[in-house]
């Protein structure tokens, strides 16, 4: 693997582009029927003045290089004409991968309504995820049952590694089943992305995108720099190195998060939460015990609880700071679970109810009791959209409870396991076929980076069947796209996304923001600094002269933003060879942010 530097350091030998498709003219001329969003009277009712956006479902190829040799597909996107002089077409992308993004454009405009006046805004579901046709990954009963289990994927011994191995191959044969497996990545989806500039006639992309969307905003603007538009890429990946590469930071990315923020904050206010402790250490050693006492109950055969799910709900809540209350609320509720646990193995509304009460009012107001219930699935009343925002899975708890679906089903009857971002990320570049070195690596990521290291395991990528369809990053001829970056993002390393910079400096202006560690950053940013340079950009067209380093604001419920000694001044990770209330953004904002954040293991 080479370390930061330029492109042209990079060996000669890698990933080709691939030669560019074009649209067949039926596609263009195909009749489209649009109707009103579902939710578009949830725009309304944060912004009244939004114009109604409207939604359609449009047909593309499967496989853009070759139209005719597999059945069509469809894309489910959303649409609103600018409400003043349109500034052009813009698009959006919440992360993922696989993350449904029909809802985000629109999202952002209650948010920032001068996107309503100043642009036609298009959201859309990526294929194969959302409204837009879904990637079936199909297995059967039998195989689900037949898999082996481990009381904490954590402990890496020969069982675990046994599991990690089954069941990564049974989800790479069922996501790759049918034959539109190969196609659900992302070079397609750049293809997706240009075919819809053309169906709207706009000259340029204009493009806001997240996470994993800035892996898609990096490869759109490598395969077609001249439709480049103002493209905003926020919370960067490592999009000029592999997809492996990303994966593989998390685990110092995301303790990192936890154990210089998450957990130093819930210290401070030790007076408004009962019983987590007073210092980081205190809090660390208490999130221990917690989980080691889920476990104890997994082995005793009293807890459909497992650690991963502790984990798991931690690592996404910690996306954004105005969720650290939710992921406090995570770590008492299973403090309750550990201390009564019932006979029904599951969490309870008591265990919800105890752990809310052990919060101060001040605290409680950044949440609700209902918002944590619907997260453990123990109330009716919520909606399945209130419910999906608040969850939190991955894919090994979609794997639990997909065996326990089974169990009630005939031998060999079909079976669909969740469609996972995990296809995404086979398809598009290469990976080691070889199970055995992604155990050696979780092994010792598991006791270098306690809370997260073991996490990544063994990926269905090694299992998989399809070649990668990948492309060299170079963004030759293409305008300058603004990367914006926090400096302890849990998701996306700073050190990965400056590499990326590093790579493209002809391309990207790089804004960083110190001390901050929320996942997203423009459109309701704790950093007015960097709110301003986005705004900027997008509404004006003018990028700063140079790369800039801003500030940012308190975390929940403090005054002072306390600073972390992080990458920005100078201790960075090395990367693996190879009481001031936060801005808080609209509810439906907020609500498909979340959505996102809760599906990030998959």
């Amino acid at each position: 693997m080479v370390t930061a530097g330029t492109a042209a350091a990079r060996p000669a030998r890698g990933p080709v582009d691939p030669k560019t498709p074009s649209i067949p003219q039926r596609y263009l001329d195909q009749q489209i029927s649009w109707a009103p969003c579902a939710f578009d009277a949830a725009i309304k009712a944060s912004y009244p003045q939004a114009p109604t956006t409207n939604c359609a479902k449009v047909k593309v190829p499967m496989d853009w290089a070759n139209p005719n040799a597999h059945p069509d597909v469809e894309v489910a996107i959303a649409y609103s004409k600018a409400t003043g002089t349109s500034k052009g077409l813009m698009t959006t992308n919440p992360g993922g991968p696989g993350g449904a993004g029909l809802r985000l454009s629109a999202a952002l405009g209650t948010e920032k309504p001068q996107l309503f006046s100043d642009f036609d805004l298009l959201g859309f579901d990526p294929r194969g995820f959302g409204a837009s046709t879904p990637l079936r990954c199909v297995t059967t009963a039998e195989k689900l049952n037949a898999l082996p289990t481990t009381p904490d994927y954590k402990e890496r011994t020969a069982q675990t590694h046994k599991v990690e191995v089954a069941e990564a191959k049974l989800y790479a044969e069922a996501c790759a089943a049918e034959e539109f497996g190969q196609f659900v990545s992302s070079q397609q989806t750049v293809y997706d992305m240009e075919f819809l500039r053309a169906l709207f006639k706009a000259r340029q992309l204009n493009f806001i995108g997240y996470s994993y969307g800035t892996w898609l905003g990096g490869w759109y603007a490598d395969a077609y720099p001249q439709r480049v538009g103002r493209f905003v890429i926020d919370s960067n990946m490592d999009w000029t190195h592999t997809q492996w590469e990303n994966v593989n930071f998390d685990p110092f990315s995301g303790q990192r998060r936890r154990d210089t923020q998450f957990f130093p904050w819930i210290g401070r206010h030790a007076d408004q939460i009962q019983g987590l402790g007073a210092t980081p250490a205190q809090v660390k050693a208490k999130y221990n015990q917690i989980r080691a006492g889920v476990i104890k109950l997994v082995k005793a055969n009293r807890s459909d609880v497992q650690g991963v799910d502790l984990d798991g709900k931690i690592y996404s809540v910690i996306y954004g700071n105005v969720r650290f209350i939710r992921g406090t609320m995570d770590v008492l509720v299973h403090d309750e679970f550990v201390k009564d646990p019932p006979a029904s193995k599951k969490i309870e509304a008591k265990h919800i109810d105890r752990a809310w009460a052990r919060l101060a009012p001040e605290l409680q107001a950044f949440d609700t009791i209902a918002a944590i219930r619907a997260r453990y699935n123990v109330t009716v009343a919520a909606t399945a959209v209130e419910t999906m925002a608040a969850s939190s899975d991955s894919v090994r708890t979609l794997l639990a409870d997909a065996r326990a679906d089974a169990r009630t089903m005939a031998a060999g009857e079909p079976l669909l396991l969740p469609p996972v971002g995990t296809t995404v990320r086979c398809n598009d570049t290469a990976w080691n076929k070889d199970p055995r070195f992604y155990l050696k690596e979780a092994d010792k990521m598991a006791k270098k980076y306690d809370f997260f290291g073991y996490m990544n395991g063994v990926p269905m990528c090694a299992f998989w069947p399809y070649k990668p369809q990948d492309r060299k990053l170079d963004l030759t001829g293409s305008p300058r796209l603004l990367m914006v970056q926090g400096e302890l993002d849990p998701a996306t390393a700073y050190e990965g996304a400056l590499r990326t910079h590093r790579d493209t400096s002809k391309a990207t202006r790089f804004v960083a923001i110190d001390d901050e560690g929320q996942h997203g950053q423009y459109v309701g940013s704790a950093s007015a600094c960097a709110e301003a340079i986005g705004d900027t950009f997008v509404f004006t067209g003018e990028l700063p002269a140079r790369n800039k380093i801003c500030g940012t604001t308190p975390l929940p419920a403090e005054l002072t933003v306390y600073p972390v000694n992080g990458p920005l001044d100078g201790n960075a990770v090395h990367l693996p060879k190879s009481r001031s209330t936060p801005q808080k953004v609209t509810p439906f904002l907020q609500q498909v942010l979340d959505t996102v954040a809760a599906g990030t293991l998959r």
